[in-house]
């Protein structure tokens, strides 16, 4: 997203102003800033880069791909990636961070995880934060998103680049056209339209065996759920009521959102199934369901997998759902991952500046946009304004995972189909509406120590009060478990850091 966006969200709404005053009142110069420069490292030899990055495909871009020995060339640097399964990249990650033995960078896929955290605070990690500015390209980071990945208001990493609100629903618009349909614009309609197609026979093959929305769990979190409850007035997981922090689960809102959901599974509109289902996009791309909400992104991805089932299967994107309180969206961190830059493996400041100056180049439009796309003649061809990518497995390999070592992606040309475009569009649009969780840069040390066990008792009782194993009595009682366990300790410390920066 580009400065333009990022000043419209901070204009949107008070929680974003919020984050806002956060940065001037904690985002205080460093005295002993350091002399960097954008051309540190240049009349040095090559950079020799280890790293560890995640890879979300079954075959890893090859030690020899082309698209990687051009940015060597382009960025005076010699790579050595270490890849690891998407699925099994924090508990790799853990296991290294606790021996020591780390690579020059890493992506930290959650950088306020207990695991990283604690390596910051022990002086494992260089801090960035100062040097940033000295950097052309690094200098236009957003300081909303610096201040969301900051550790005890200290940058220890450079961010990984994304919009900051880029969920929606994708929705069947051809199981529209087949019910005479429109697609929904409040939360009233979307549950009418959710039933339709459960029950309407939208895919016209004369059985009921469709439901409305495609559910799953994303580790403790419900698909969509998040984003219906901003859609329901509710916060983005804090609210900031009355000068206070109040977490989600303890809103109105939340319990609506939950007796919303109850109303789905009891009417056969969600499937049945959605506790035990890991990643809910496979009912869609089955041709099982008519919506999925998360990022937009989806979308082409889905509608290429439910042509193969339907040629006539079509995705159209919607990002403006009104409820309570008007047409509201769920704003993401703003970022993917930070790469840090741990002291054991880079001991001095001018190789730290070399990798700082590597990080820069790589931001460069043609950069950006080599490790979006590959190589102009090879992984695709322009062909009459039109973007072709290549088929050769082999070729197509060579650039698989690329924007694993992107950083900015403010400049990529945008060579996407008609879906590729509208999200693009839609992820702006979003901005203007986007509600951010006003905690973000905090830390809560309980909630480093004991996170996990807290939201997985919420999570449960979340399961369970939509599958009717509980009541509203049981939910409440769930609640106070959750501040004796320390959810009080939690809001406790969250608002103490939020006190700072609010007087």
């Amino acid at each position: 997203m580009n400065k333009k966006n990022q000043k419209t969200m901070v204009k949107a709404g008070a929680l974003l102003t919020t984050v806002a005053l956060v940065l001037t009142a904690c985002g205080g110069k460093d005295e002993a800033t350091p002399k960097a420069s954008g051309d540190a490292g240049v009349n040095q030899g090559p950079l020799q880069l280890t790293m560890m990055l995640p890879t979300y495909n079954a075959e890893q871009m090859p030690a020899d791909s082309s698209v990687l020995k051009s940015l060597e060339e382009k960025t005076n640097s010699k790579l050595t990636v270490s890849w690891v399964p998407s699925s099994t990249y924090s508990d790799k990650l853990s296991a290294t961070v606790a021996s020591g033995e780390l690579p020059k960078t890493f992506v930290a896929l959650e950088p306020k995880a207990s695991n990283i955290v604690n390596a910051a605070r022990s002086g494992m990690f260089w801090e960035v934060g100062p040097y940033l500015k000295n950097f052309p390209n690094l200098s236009k980071m957003s300081d909303i998103v610096l201040k969301n990945v900051s550790i005890d208001g200290k940058i220890y990493g450079v961010y990984r680049e994304r919009d900051l609100a880029r969920f929606g629903l994708m929705i069947r618009q051809d199981w529209l056209t087949n019910l005479g349909i429109q697609a929904p614009k409040n939360v009233d309609e979307l549950y009418t339209v959710l039933k339709s197609f459960a029950t309407g026979d939208p895919d016209k093959n004369g059985k009921q065996d469709t439901i409305g929305l495609a559910v799953g769990m994303q580790g403790n979190n419900i698909a969509g759920f998040k984003d219906i409850l901003v859609y329901m007035g509710g916060p983005n997981e804090w609210e900031l009521k009355d000068g206070k922090l109040v977490p989600a689960h303890m809103t109105a809102a939340y319990l609506d959102t939950m007796k919303f959901y109850k109303k789905l599974y009891d009417e056969k509109i969600i499937n049945q199934d959605f506790a035990l289902v890991q990643d809910g996009r496979a009912v869609m791309n089955k041709g099982q369901a008519g919506l999925w909400i998360d990022n937009m992104l989806d979308g082409k991805n889905i509608e290429d997998s439910i042509k193969k089932i339907d040629p006539n299967g079509k995705i159209n994107l919607i990002n403006r759902i009104s409820g309570p309180k008007g047409e509201k969206t769920r704003a993401g961190a703003g970022y993917l991952g930070m790469y840090v830059i741990p002291k054991t493996s880079v001991k001095t400041e001018a190789e730290l500046k070399q990798i700082l100056t590597y990080f820069d180049k790589i931001s460069e439009k043609d950069n950006q946009n080599l490790m979006k796309y590959g190589i102009e003649g090879k992984q695709y061809t322009i062909e009459n304004g039109s973007y072709k990518p290549t088929q050769d497995p082999k070729i197509k390999a060579e650039i698989t995972d690329g924007n694993q070592f992107m950083i900015m992606q403010d400049q990529v040309v945008n060579y996407g189909n008609e879906l590729e475009k509208l999200s693009t569009k839609l992820f702006q649009d979003n901005a203007t509406i986007a509600i951010a969780n006003p905690a973000a840069p905090f830390i809560s040390n309980t909630e480093i120590e004991k996170g996990k066990e807290l939201s997985k008792i919420i999570a449960d009782a979340t399961v369970k009060f939509i599958m009717g194993a509980i009541n509203e009595a049981d939910w409440k009682t769930t609640v106070d478990k959750w501040l004796q366990s320390g959810g009080s300790k939690v809001i406790e410390e969250f608002n103490a850091e939020y006190a700072k920066i609010a007087k």
